[in-house]
């Protein structure tokens, strides 16, 4: 009888030996990574609209570029941009914007005649002008407000947070 019962301890012992290495074995498997989801998006979007070097680094429209997307991360806001492809198309572009329905219309200083401009024509539009520094740049109108660019970034998010806050909700 002491066999049967030494044994029994074995078979039982290493029973919860596999059980508890199955366990351990199940915890630390690797699991695959969850599959990415698309962002969902307001139904407003800002738009910039930069010289011909886009928003490369240590381009004017770089900083802009990163507060709109800092803001747009944080309010479900689209972001786009447009480079423009030389001065004779700054105009077209910003109409190509204003068709697109932009909340805002952002641009850098490159384009202040074509904004101004845009703003006294599209008076429904809002626009924001980002000065170079010691640059002279157009006044502004009702629609449109002329930065500097060490003040762009927070009025880019306060602009951004605004459009976010007066979007339709979503399927409305």
């Amino acid at each position: 009888m002491l066999v049967r019962t030494g044994r029994a301890r074995m078979w039982l012992a290493a029973g919860v030996i596999a059980i508890a290495a199955a366990a351990a074995a199940w915890a630390i498997w690797p699991r695959s990574a969850a599959a990415p989801q698309a962002r969902q998006y307001l139904d407003v979007s800002a738009c910039l609209l930069t010289g011909p070097a886009g928003i490369a680094p240590g381009t004017p429209a770089a900083p802009v570029w990163a507060a709109m997307e800092s803001a747009s991360f944080a309010t479900h806001v689209m972001v786009t941009y447009l480079p423009d492809t030389g001065p004779a198309d700054v105009g077209p572009m910003l109409n190509t914007l204003i068709g697109r329905q932009c909340g805002v219309i952002i641009a850098t200083a490159d384009a202040s005649a074509d904004v101004a401009a845009a703003g006294k024509a599209n008076p429904q539009q809002h626009f924001l002008l980002v000065a170079a520094p010691g640059a002279a740049t157009a006044a502004g109108t009702a629609n449109t407000v002329v930065v500097s660019q060490a003040d762009a970034a927070g009025r880019i998010n306060r602009m951004i947070h605004a459009l976010a806050a007066n979007a339709p909700l979503p399927g409305s």
